[in-house]
């Protein structure tokens, strides 16, 4: 049977569309298989803009310990403490698109440091390529055991006739975020406050009495909950180990002072290196060891795809933006 001239072109052109199809899709696993494959050339650097021990550090080494296998390199931390991260975060951003530098960022200095910060910063905070989330960290509103302030009501009642001192970790830290958006919304006029070198001075001074309220990082607040009073979590959701501690939301203050923590790579890193990282740190943060020493921290894993998590980061960076200029918090610099 003879085929019809035009019924010969549509079998051409579906024969071709085939071939095309079978080209593409030999092609898209040959990308796949490439991503899969990639190893590091050298050994990885995971910058920490942190001095060691801090909490930063630590959950950063959490996954450093199991991740050097995936990658066919060694993973080490390496600390690069400075400007609240900026320090580290400007190197990470400098360094070579090639995989084997990369910044382990935190909220205080991509989303919110870049709008104080403005001369430090050298680097554009939606220019990284954003690789993959890690965890989240929420702070409790706190006060020593024997504050005069007994609930969150009586605080911010007490705070509106009285100037409190409150404690920070520098411009733009989520301690200072978080007060400066409760005194906002629950019409407290004034509050000294008091910067401190990290969590943990700002924990000291707290319980020696040099400052009488902090948002204290939710692993060391629950390590020291005996010497303690809990007033709220500035988190949308409680904690389980604090369950009976009620978040800022419930008592009616719109407020999410969580921080995020994920892997950041240099701009122009290729996309092949971002998913085979990806893919690595997303294998260990799901192992069931690494999940329970996350609890055991008072971290929550955070997991979301490569482009789901750049989304997130690039909202989280205009959210802060707003937050920081309708606070009106400037350095000098």
């Amino acid at each position: 049977m003879k085929r019809s001239a035009a019924a010969g072109r549509i079998f051409s052109y579906l024969k071709l569309k085939q071939a095309f199809v079978l080209v593409l899709g030999l092609a898209t696993v040959g990308d796949a298989g490439a991503q899969a494959i990639w190893t590091a050339p050298r050994p990885v650097k995971l910058l920490v803009p942190y001095a060691p021990g801090g909490g930063t550090d630590v959950l950063a080494r959490i996954v450093v310990q199991r991740l050097g296998d995936g990658l066919g390199k060694s993973v080490v931390v390496e600390n690069r403490p400075g400007a609240n991260g900026i320090v580290g975060a400007n190197a990470a951003y400098a360094a070579a698109p090639d995989g084997t530098t990369l910044l382990f960022a935190a909220a205080d200095f991509i989303s919110v440091a870049p709008h104080i910060y403005r001369k430090e910063v050298r680097f554009q905070p939606n220019g990284f390529r954003v690789v993959v989330p890690v965890a989240k960290m929420g702070f409790v509103l706190s006060g020593r055991a024997d504050n005069e302030m007994k609930n969150l009501a009586d605080l911010i009642s007490r705070a509106k006739t009285k100037d409190y001192t409150y404690g920070h970790w520098g411009p733009g830290s989520m301690a200072q975020m978080g007060m400066e958006l409760l005194k906002s919304q629950a019409g407290i006029p004034s509050m000294l406050q008091v910067p401190y070198g990290g969590a943990g001075p700002l924990l000291g001074a707290l319980l020696g009495g040099q400052v009488e309220l902090a948002f204290i990082p939710t692993p060391l607040a629950v390590a020291n909950r005996s010497k303690l009073t809990f007033y709220a979590l500035g988190s949308p959701q409680r904690f389980p180990s604090i369950k009976e501690v009620p978040t800022l939301t419930e008592s009616g203050y719109q407020i999410d002072a969580d921080t995020w923590f994920g892997v950041l790579a240099p701009p122009n890193t290729p996309q092949g290196i971002v998913d085979a990282i990806h893919a690595q740190v997303t294998q260990v943060t799901n192992d069931a060891a690494v999940k329970a020493r996350f609890a055991e921290l008072g971290y929550s894993p955070f997991y979301a795809a490569p482009r789901e998590f750049a989304s997130f980061v690039e909202a989280e960076n205009a959210r802060w933006g707003v937050i920081v200029k309708a606070s009106n918090i400037k350095v000098d610099e």
